[in-house]
């Protein structure tokens, strides 16, 4: 019983200490900023299936919108690998590219 009561007090003197920790007048430090949203990436055939998104910005010409396309639509042994390396492209320039716009086109 004796332990007890002294972990109360000592959790009493802990608390007020605390209250009393900052001088008089003074205001506590300001909350941290809350985290960035987190960026969901979208899948290759999102990516695939709307070029509305990316083709102008993130190419420009025919050219790599087809490079983009055959990469993003491959088949055959490895091509699933093709396929998410072209979708981290397009997310990392998406997240890069103006802010918040991956989380924007990506959002669940």
């Amino acid at each position: 019983m004796k332990i007890r009561r002294m972990l109360i007090a000592m959790a009493a003197i802990s608390l007020a200490a605390g209250a009393y920790a900052l001088p008089p007048g003074e205001d506590p430090p300001p909350p941290p900023p809350p985290p960035p949203p987190e960026l969901n990436d979208c899948s290759p055939g999102f990516w695939k299936n709307h070029q509305e998104y990316w083709a102008s910005q993130y190419c420009g010409a025919q050219a790599c919108v087809d490079d983009v396309m055959d990469n993003l639509t491959a088949k055959g042994k490895g091509s699933g690998d093709i396929r998410q390396a072209q979708a981290d492209a397009l997310n990392a320039w998406a997240d890069d590219s103006v802010e918040g716009y991956g989380y924007l086109i990506c959002a669940d």
